[in-house]
C-alpha cells in the first residue's frame, strides 16, 4: 500500500499545478487511516477493502488537484469536503459489502456537480449532509433535498401560518439582519446590515431553508447580490397584530406564496412565517 500511496502522490504532483502536500498528507493520517480501520473491522475481504481504500485515496488525489477538498484549516466547507473527510471514513464500511463501492461513486459525482451550483445549494447539502447516519439510497434521498429546496412547495401560506423566531447571532455574533430575499421558494437570504459587500469583500450574509416544520439555519451563504430593504406585507399574514414582545417595528419584509419573514429595526432575531 506504501508504494501505491508514493506513486498516486508523485503522480498528482506531476498533474496538477494546484496539488497541496500539507492537504494530501491530512487526508492520508486522518479520514485515510480511520476509512481503512473501518474496512478492516467490518469483515470484508482484505482485498476488497484494499481496493476500495485506494478508489478513495485516488479520487482524494484528483480532489487536492481540482480545488475541491479543503483542508481542516480553511474555515470553509463544501459537500465533498463534507463527504471525503467524514462521511466515507465513518459511515461507509456500514453499508453492505457490495454497495460501498457504489455510494463511493455516488457522493463523487455528488460533490463534484455541487462544485458548479451556486453557494447556497452547497450550504443546504452540508447542512442535511452532516446529520446523515447512513448511505443508504444516498443519491436518491440527496436527490429529493435538491427538489424540496429548489421546487415550490405543496401548500401555500394563507390565513393559518406558525410564526417562528430565528436567532441569527448564534452562529454570527455580530450579526444584525437587514435586508432580505428568496432564493427559491423556500430558500432565504438575509443580509447584515452595516457589513456589506465592498473593496472584493463579500457581504455578511446568513441563509434559512424554510421547510419542514422549523426552520433550518444554512449559515454564511456567499451571495453577492445587494437587496435593498422591501416592505412586502399582505394582511392574511398579520405581520402588524402579532403580539409577542420581542417583536418591534419591521425593517424590512419579504413575502412569496408559500413563505414570509422579516427583519426589525433593533433584534438580531429574524421572523419568519410558514404555512401552519
Amino acid at each position: 500500500m506504501s508504494s501505491f500511496v508514493e506513486e498516486l502522490e508523485a503522480n498528482a504532483r506531476g498533474r496538477f499545478v494546484r496539488w497541496a502536500p500539507a492537504l494530501w498528507r491530512e487526508l492520508l493520517d486522518g479520514p485515510g487511516t480511520k476509512l481503512g480501520q473501518a474496512l478492516s473491522a467490518s469483515g470484508a475481504s482484505a482485498k476488497a477493502s484494499e481496493e476500495l481504500l485506494r478508489a478513495y485515496l485516488r479520487l482524494g488525489a484528483e480532489a487536492i488537484g481540482l480545488g475541491y477538498l479543503y483542508p481542516a484549516s480553511a474555515g470553509r466547507q463544501n459537500f465533498f469536503t463534507l463527504a471525503w473527510s467524514d462521511l466515507v471514513p465513518r459511515l461507509l464500511a456500514q453499508a453492505p459489502e457490495a454497495e460501498r463501492a457504489g455510494a463511493l461513486a455516488q457522493l463523487w459525482n455528488l460533490g463534484e456537480n455541487l462544485e458548479t451550483s451556486p453557494p447556497w445549494v452547497q450550504r443546504i447539502f452540508c447542512r442535511v449532509g452532516e446529520g446523515l447516519t447512513s448511505l443508504a439510497d444516498i443519491e436518491a434521498r440527496l436527490r429529493d433535498t435538491a427538489s424540496r429546496a429548489m421546487e415550490p412547495p405543496k401548500t401555500k401560506l394563507g390565513q393559518k401560518s406558525q410564526p417562528f423566531l430565528v436567532h441569527m447571532a448564534t452562529e454570527d455574533s455580530r450579526f444584525l439582519p437587514g435586508a432580505l430575499h428568496f432564493l427559491s421558494p423556500t430558500v432565504l437570504c438575509v443580509h447584515d446590515r452595516h457589513r456589506k459587500a465592498t473593496g472584493g469583500r463579500e457581504a455578511a450574509t446568513q441563509g434559512l431553508w424554510l421547510t419542514g416544520d422549523a426552520p433550518m439555519r444554512l449559515g454564511a451563504m456567499g451571495c453577492r447580490e445587494t437587496p435593498e430593504p422591501t416592505h412586502e406585507q399582505t394582511p392574511a399574514l398579520g405581520w402588524l397584530t402579532w403580539n409577542d414582545p420581542r417583536v418591534d417595528d419591521w425593517f424590512a419584509t419579504t413575502v412569496n406564496d408559500w413563505r414570509a419573514a422579516g427583519t426589525m429595526f433593533t433584534s438580531q432575531f429574524v421572523v419568519v412565517l410558514l404555512p401552519s
